[in-house]
C-alpha cells in the first residue's frame, strides 16, 4: 500500500505542478522572453523534467516518513534503492504527461485535463489496491497503463523480481517515449506561435 502512495504523490506532483505550472507560465512575458535564448528545445524539456522528477521524489520523504514511522514499515538498503529507482523510472513518464498538458493546453485547460487525468490513471493503474486490480473491467488493461507498469515496476523492485521488471520497464520506456515526442511537439507548437 506504501508504494501506492508514493506514486500518487510523485503522480500528483509531476501532473499537476509541472502540468498546470507550465501551461500557466507560457502565457508569462519571462517565459516568451526564454524561447528566444539559443538553447534546444531537448535542453529546456530535460530541465523542467528533471525538476519535476526531483519535486515528485521530495514529496516522496514525507510518505515514506510516516510509513517507517507510523505504519512500522522496515525495508534494507538495497531494497530500498531498486525502490527509488523504479519510482524515478515511472516517474519521467509522469513528468511527461504533466509537460505535455502544459505545452498543448492553456492553464484552465491544463487544470481541468490534469483533474481528468489524475484519479482514473491511479485508479486504473492499481496505486491504491497495491497493483491488484483483479475483479474490475479494466484488469487487462492495468498491465499497458503508465500507471500501471509503474505499479509493477515498483512492485517487483521491492519484491527483488528483477525477471518480473522487464515488461514493465519496457511499457514505461515507450510511454516515455511516446509522451516525450507529444511533448516536444507541444513545446515546438508553443515556440513557433510565439515567433510567427
Amino acid at each position: 500500500m506504501l508504494l501506492g502512495y508514493v506514486l500518487f504523490s510523485v503522480l500528483g506532483t509531476v501532473t499537476f505542478q509541472f502540468g498546470v505550472g507550465v501551461a500557466s507560465a507560457r502565457e508569462s512575458p519571462w517565459e516568451r522572453w526564454l524561447f528566444t535564448a539559443p538553447v534546444p528545445a531537448w535542453i529546456r524539456l530535460a530541465a523542467k523534467l528533471t525538476v519535476a522528477c526531483v519535486f515528485g521524489i521530495v514529496f516522496v520523504i514525507p510518505v515514506v516518513a510516516l510509513g517507517i514511522t507510523a505504519g512500522g514499515v522496515r525495508v534494507d538498503a538495497a531494497t530500498l534503492a531498486a525502490v527509488a529507482l523504479a519510482v524515478l523510472a515511472g516517474a519521467v513518464p509522469m513528468a511527461l504527461l504533466g509537460l505535455a498538458m502544459g505545452y498543448w493546453f492553456p492553464a484552465r485547460g491544463a487544470l481541468g485535463l490534469a483533474n481528468l487525468v489524475y484519479l482514473p490513471l491511479s485508479f486504473a493503474g492499481g496505486l491504491f489496491t497495491g497493483g491488484d486490480t483483479s475483479g474490475t473491467p479494466w484488469e487487462s488493461l492495468t498491465v499497458l497503463l503508465p500507471t500501471g507498469a509503474w505499479s509493477a515496476l515498483t512492485s517487483a523492485a521491492a519484491r527483488g523480481d528483477t525477471a518480473a521488471a522487464g515488461v514493465p520497464l519496457l511499457l514505461l520506456a515507450a510511454w516515455a517515449l511516446l509522451l516525450g515526442g507529444i511533448t516536444l511537439a507541444g513545446y515546438q507548437r508553443t515556440q513557433s506561435a510565439n515567433f510567427r
